[in-house]
């Protein structure tokens, strides 16, 4: 009961404050298919009666017209309102997946690459959009509830007055077909449970065979055999799920179904012995049959409603969960002043949730106000963790970090992250405009300095819409597709506009050659001026640039200077990584 009135609470709410009008359509409807069928209840039999008696045309004119005319109506309204509905139902799905996507871009970073996280986004989408229904789903089986209940008082009405023995019969039969429908529901939500990381799969194979993105590779190394086999076997295995929940479910369906004929064959027999005896007439026969169908219909609606009620909610509390997940970083409320900082890492060390293996041990550093640091280092030495725990995307396992001297977890979050404008390794453009991947919500920014500076002058001359140019062309045709180069300098010119007094380059140039890495380094350097700066690079031409450099190994801090004084220590780190490729340009 607690899921279904947290899903009801929720969905709800959320859909009345958006769409009020679409419960005002459902209770219309739901009142318009109760009346309907007593319609025919009431007035068919008074059809035979006046047939096998007295036979008064103009009184079986009038009972037709009744008949035939309230039914009609009843469905044109039945038909209006549900398409009003339907239209509702609509953008009912496009909310919630909205609101979704607007949680998954407000969680904490962390849970992003939290695999407990990933598998509830799922559950949350296929809980949503696929099993449940939806919100339209649900209230759909609310208010069929409650429509069946209404019918069946109206049945058990008719029964009571004339067959009572009926009445029991059918109570038996319901009885008992509610314990098959549990069972039968009770498998659907333990398959339900089993079938997020098969979906995930089966879609990740499914789309990545038609993604262009990974055109190349899968035709230039071959991986077409392997991409179509992985998907097979995940087909398989999909496959293999839907069978085993039909066929654990097929004994419950088929003693369901024998009982429902048992139910029958007594209530036509036992009318008909009444009907015989001439206990009841014949228009009352067909009214007690119609009425014995009708109640069984609306008990077995009730106890569908009910189970498809509590299954879909199991469904959409996933949902809910999510909607509701717990931050992994804890937020302070203290303001921080948008200008250069002093940072200070104090015995940070830190593991990976769910590891125990340190990938940074008792790091300690502290950059001044305007420093600019350049962090260098072997693959796996923790220098882009380090950049991650600076930017409060996670809280060090041990030890503290200060800004100004204040441990960044009492800073307000929000405006903690306005302080850093970082270009990662991994960055991503967004299939918009270059503009607005540069400036984002702002409009009609000045970026043409900007996009000059970072060497994207001959790019965008050459672009008719210019810097209103979509990227990419997922959504236009005449998008442009950037080389690897022009995307970073994008990216760049990103981190420029944003104007945060400490700016961090991870590994933003590798796709660039040496010379234009230099050059970018050259002016960027210029460019940042006063303001804190982390550049990280496997080429070390950044670091000459830099007024100190911190060398990482095995998640420490193993070197610390300029690079006159690092250069110059035999056998030290930084001057064999520095020796090691500066011969390949005397060479």
């Amino acid at each position: 009961m607690h899921k279904i009135a947290s899903v009801i609470k929720v969905l709800f709410r959320t859909t009345a404050k958006k769409y009020p009008m679409f419960f005002v359509l459902k209770i219309l409807r739901m009142i318009v298919t109760t009346v309907m069928p007593f319609i025919a209840l009431f007035v068919s039999p008074l059809i035979v009666d006046e047939i096998v008696g007295e036979r008064n045309l103009q009184r079986l004119i009038v009972l037709t017209v009744i008949l035939v005319g309230g039914e009609a109506l009843c469905q044109i309204l039945n038909d209006m309102l549900t398409n009003f509905i339907n239209r509702y139902s609509t953008r009912l799905d496009n909310l919630f997946s909205l609101e979704i996507g607007k949680h998954v871009m407000e969680l904490d970073f962390q849970l992003t690459e939290d695999k407990e996280a990933l598998e509830q986004i799922e559950k949350a989408r296929t809980g949503m959009e696929w099993y449940s229904g939806g919100v339209h789903g649900i209230s759909d089986q609310f208010f069929n509830f409650i429509g069946n209940l209404l019918k069946a008082v109206g049945y058990i009405t008719v029964i009571v007055l004339n067959a009572p023995l009926i009445l029991l019969a059918i109570v038996v039969y319901a009885a008992v077909n509610a314990m098959f429908v549990g069972k039968l529901n009770k498998i659907s939500i333990e398959a339900f449970g089993k079938l997020s990381k098969v979906n995930r799969l089966f879609g990740y194979f499914g789309w990545n065979i038609v993604d262009p993105r990974y055109g190349k590779d899968i035709r230039l190394y071959g991986a077409q055999s392997m991409m179509v086999n992985a998907w097979k076997e995940n087909t398989r295995k999909s496959n293999d799920h839907w069978k085993w929940q039909g066929d654990s479910g097929l004994k419950y369906e088929v003693s369901g179904a024998l009982l429902g004929l048992a139910r029958s064959i007594f209530a036509y027999t036992y009318s008909a012995i009444l009907a015989i005896r001439k206990l009841i007439s014949i228009g009352t026969f067909t009214q007690l049959i119609s009425a014995e169908v009708g109640l069984n219909g609306a008990i077995g609606g009730m106890i569908n409603s009910v189970t498809e009620l509590v299954k879909r909610c199991n469904y959409a509390y996933e949902y809910v969960i999510f909607m509701d997940y717990p931050e992994a970083l804890s937020k302070g409320t203290r303001s921080v002043e948008k200008k250069p900082h002093e940072i200070e890492f104090k015995h940070v060390s830190f593991s990976y949730p769910k590891t125990d293996r340190k990938v940074l041990d008792d790091v300690n550093i502290k950059i001044t106000p305007g420093e600019h640091l350049s962090i260098v280092g072997l693959n796996g030495a923790g220098k882009t963790t380090f950049i991650k725990l600076l930017c409060r995307l996670y809280d060090p396992t041990e030890g503290e970090i200060l800004m100004d001297g204040v441990n960044i977890k009492e800073y307000d979050y929000g405006q903690y992250m306005e302080q850093f404008a970082p270009v990662f390794q991994d960055f991503k453009l967004f299939a918009f405009s270059i503009a607005e991947n540069i400036a984002f919500e702002k409009k009609n920014a000045d970026i043409k300095g900007i996009t000059d500076r970072v060497g994207l002058h001959d790019f965008v001359e050459k672009l008719e819409k210019g810097t209103d140019t979509n990227i990419f062309k997922f959504f236009d045709e005449e998008g442009v597709e950037p080389s690897g180069g022009e995307q970073q300098k994008i990216a760049i010119a990103r981190a420029l506009y944003k104007d945060s007094p400490v700016v961090i380059l991870d590994e933003p140039t590798a796709a660039l050659d040496p010379i234009a890495e230099y050059d970018i380094y050259k002016q960027f350097n210029s460019l940042v001026g006063g303001k804190s700066a982390f550049y990280i690079s496997h080429r070390l031409s950044s670091c000459q640039f830099c007024d100190h450099i911190a060398v990482f190994s095995e998640g420490h801090i193993a070197e610390y200077g300029t690079h006159g004084e690092l250069s110059n220590i035999p056998d030290g780190i930084y001057a064999e990584m520095f020796e090691a490729q500066a011969q390949y340009y005397r060479d």
